[in-house]
């Protein structure tokens, strides 16, 4: 009987979520996917400080940048709290919130678990007897799926919620319809040989105007009756 071939983790969630418009964030999830095939118990360390990195990106995006001194559950609480976890106009919301936040209850039992893990075994966050018990790749897998969970859940949720209004922070790739309409509006901007494009040059001179006309465009898009943003 042939053996099984190993297979590779990764982490799908963050992969499919995260990366595609925060790519700021490859390094963090590669080192997870490599620690957990290669050197286990760095895994935990890395899960948590993923899930650390996502929350406080999340918070400054909106606003309300986090505190230097929160520790990991707390940094998932209050994130939790500004997200807007179900469909805006949901019939019948009650029993669908009380199941969401049920939900968000077990995944901050998911992150008290992974910072015990974390402070109990991983290698980075406290220095350690050379002979202490060490916890093996499945542990370590446990640990990087559920900080793939938690990661994607938070940032998919923080996507959705700023396709429909700006948040503090306004990444320029969120928005290509409106980048697109604002550069069929304008003319090229010409600087000697160069055509610049009027959105890219909006966002990076004066991102105050930029998110004004965005929020405009988000309100009453061009195609709607009677409206137009500008």
């Amino acid at each position: 009987m042939s053996e099984l071939t190993p297979i590779e983790f990764q982490m799908h969630g963050c992969r499919a979520s995260v990366l595609p418009v925060a790519n700021v964030f490859e390094p963090q999830i590669q080192a997870i996917e490599d620690s957990v095939q290669r050197v286990p118990d760095f895994a935990f360390d890395l899960s948590k400080t993923l899930v650390e990195s996502v929350c406080r990106t999340v918070l400054a995006d909106l606003g309300s940048p986090s505190d230097p001194n929160w520790d990991c559950p707390k940094l998932l609480r209050e994130t939790t709290n500004r997200l807007t976890l179900l469909p805006r106009g949901l019939p019948n919301a009650g029993p669908a919130r009380e199941s969401i936040e049920r939900t968000v209850r077990g995944l901050l039992q998911t992150i008290q678990g992974l910072c015990e893990l974390r402070n109990s075994y991983g290698m980075a966050s406290h220095g350690r007897d050379a002979a202490a018990a060490r916890l093996e790749k499945r542990q370590a897998t446990l640990a990087a799926q559920a900080a793939d969970t938690i990661a994607s859940f938070l940032y998919r949720t923080h996507r959705d919620a700023l396709a429909e209004a700006p948040a503090d922070r306004v990444y320029y790739e969120d928005h290509p319809d409106f980048n697109q309409w604002l550069d069929e509006e304008i003319d090229p901007i010409m600087i000697g040989r160069e055509t610049l494009s009027p959105s890219k040059v909006l966002y990076h001179t004066a991102i105050a105007a930029y998110k004004v006309a965005l929020t405009d465009f988000l309100t009453a898009p061009p195609d709607a009756e009677g409206g137009g943003a500008g």
